[in-house]
């Protein structure tokens, strides 16, 4: 019997972690190296110190909101194979979202339906939220809808080469429009879709994702949003994590990676320090699971 190849993979979060699902399930020897003492990255709860009283937990605090789009198809079916409870699953812990708030500061609350109108009154809140006073220009709407339709009928191609690399803010061109126009539609729906700037994020992925959910929203049957029906930590990321060490997965907390070492082409080695000590690791294969601005730490001219 051949001895199985081993894999180390640096962070443990939701990256590391699927990656790890996939290499035990496929027969290799896995080991995860995760710097927090807890584990699931970004993806974790992250409990409030103190806050749980008369022997309760902490409280816990997301990065956040829990967004699973109806369109995710690889988180899903990822969730379909962690057990939960019995015969339950991870995935059995999403429930559907009936409608979503935009709360305003000085202004009334803007509530769009989760899915395509089934009864006069998700037609009513769908109406109500497309018709209410936006304060953006129309001659400005229009211009955004002229880069939707850009986006849709733009080839495979064209979306990486250019629209990759060019940012969703000059995409839209929100430099030379209304303070409002920049809130709602450039900055707004790049902060609340995907977390990210508007200045920053590609208009290839916050663009795509924007017309992807409003397809949702306008296929009968389908669902916009689902969420996590506790905290993540709970729901998701502690009975996974029993998942895999009962699979055979060395999962390590509290073990941040120093170093990475490389010959010619081929990476050699990992440094890790965890806890107070310092130790090589050595594997067939690696994998970075890491946040980008980590990972640019840790590359070196030799790496490049």
């Amino acid at each position: 019997m051949m001895a199985k190849k081993k894999v180390a993979i640096l962070g443990g979060g939701v990256a590391g972690m699927s990656a790890a699902h996939e290499l035990i399930d496929r027969g290799f020897e896995v080991v995860v190296y995760e710097s927090k003492d807890i584990p699931g990255g970004k993806a974790r709860s992250m409990p409030k110190p103190g806050s749980g009283q008369g022997g309760r937990l902490d409280l816990p605090a997301e990065h956040g909101f829990r967004f699973f789009p109806s369109f995710y198809q690889h988180l899903p079916d990822t969730m379909q194979r962690i057990p939960f409870r019995g015969r339950k699953t991870v995935f059995d812990n999403l429930i559907k979202t009936d409608r979503t708030q935009m709360a305003r500061v000085g202004q009334p609350e803007l509530v769009a339906p989760g899915h395509f109108p089934t009864s006069l009154d998700d037609l009513a809140t769908a109406f109500t939220f497309f018709f209410s006073d936006w304060g953006i220009p129309n001659h400005e709407v229009l211009y955004f809808v002229d880069r939707l339709l850009v986006l849709m009928t733009t080839c495979t191609e064209r979306r990486f080469a250019e629209y990759e690399y060019k940012n969703w803010w000059d995409f839209v061109g929100a430099a030379t429009r209304s303070r409002q126009y920049q809130r709602y539609l450039a900055t707004g729906l790049t902060r609340t879709l995907v977390a990210c700037r508007a200045e920053s994020i590609s208009s290839r992925t916050g663009g795509y994702i924007l017309l992807q959910l409003m397809f949702d929203m306008s296929t009968p049957g389908k669902q916009v949003d689902r969420v996590l029906k506790g905290p993540t930590n709970d729901m998701w990321i502690q009975p996974w994590l029993n998942y895999l060490k009962a699979s055979g997965v060395d999962y390590h907390l509290n073990a941040r990676v120093e170093s990475i070492q490389c010959t010619g082409k081929r990476i050699t080695g990992v440094t890790v320090v965890e806890g107070s000590a310092r130790k090589s690791v050595k594997a067939d294969y690696y994998i970075a699971a890491l946040p980008v601005e980590v990972m640019q730490q840790l590359l070196t001219p030799a790496m490049i």
